[in-house]
């Protein structure tokens, strides 16, 4: 059950719910930038333990920037499609729904994980393939 279906709970006004909405988007462009920095963090690691030029290296970080491309293009269509188009009556239900949904969420947080699961299995499988 949605929170906004509790019985009991009051309608939110317009005003409150665009502010909810603006923090989403904040956090939609945190997750981009996520996508972003995360390979560069895991490329210093890898220098640090002088596998920057190793194969399972190389393997496990470009399957993170890929997943991270398919999640970071996931989120920037979703907040095109939103924030670059005309609003009309009712599209801040519209726009919550999508906003809220689960499968969204879901994309952008276990595709977050499985990117950084290719790059720590590329950092230890060279790793131990090396020491």
């Amino acid at each position: 059950m949605d929170v906004t279906d509790m019985p009991g709970k009051e309608e939110v006004s317009e005003e409150r719910r665009l502010e909810q909405l603006k923090l989403i988007y904040d956090y939609v462009k945190f997750h981009i930038g996520l996508y972003l920095a995360t390979p560069a963090v895991f490329v210093v690691l890898a220098g640090g333990i002088e596998v920057e030029t190793h194969d399972y290296f190389f393997v496990g970080l470009c399957s993170m920037i890929f997943v991270y491309l398919l999640a970071g293009g996931h989120a920037a269509w979703f907040m095109g499609n939103n924030i670059n188009t005309k609003w009309k009556p009712g599209f801040l239900d519209t726009f919550e729904a999508a906003a809220f949904h689960k499968y969204r969420r879901y994309i952008h947080h276990w595709l977050y994980w499985l990117g950084i699961a290719f790059g720590l299995l590329g950092l230890i499988a060279s790793y131990r393939s090396l020491h």
